[in-house]
């Protein structure tokens, strides 16, 4: 974990309305308590201002034509979801003029890297669960994804 990493989660931490955050990333363990025994300072700072929740809240929006991305429940039959393991930035290539790492209508490998997710600076690739073939990829270049949400749809060779 790096100094702008640690300061990034201290931010957030110190936003939210956590009162203990345990953090522990490539063997490096972070923490951070608030409680009854801090200064003052810290106290009034608290009774200013209302904490944010920590977790992100999106306002829900309607849809008013259907999304061509969303398949019907009866279409995901023999299909694979592939799902963020993470929160983060969806990238398809290993860099801007390459290649993407699949296509729709690819023929892939168990292990074979599918995207890029890339969350506080680190690059973590997403690899295939099984052997078959990429039938649809469901996020564009540089998109946000959130824990969970699914990014591609492979039919099991």
């Amino acid at each position: 974990m790096d100094l702008k990493e640690i300061l990034l989660l201290l931010e957030k931490f110190q936003d939210s309305d956590l009162t203990q955050l345990k953090v522990q990333l490539s063997g490096d363990l972070f923490e951070a308590k608030r409680g009854q025994d801090q200064p003052d300072a810290v106290h009034m700072k608290q009774e200013a201002a209302p904490k944010k929740p920590f977790v992100r809240v999106q306002p829900e929006t309607k849809v008013e034509k259907e999304d061509p991305s969303i398949l019907p429940e009866e279409s995901l039959e023999g299909l694979i979801q592939v799902n963020a393991p993470l929160v983060g930035t969806f990238y398809a290539r290993p860099g801007e003029d390459e290649d993407p790492f699949v296509q729709v209508g690819d023929t892939v490998k168990k292990g074979q890297v599918l995207c890029i997710l890339e969350a506080m600076k680190v690059m973590n690739e997403i690899k295939s669960p099984c052997d078959g073939t990429v039938r649809k990829i469901l996020m564009k270049d540089g998109e946000a994804v959130d824990f969970g949400k699914t990014m591609f749809l492979l039919e099991e060779a």
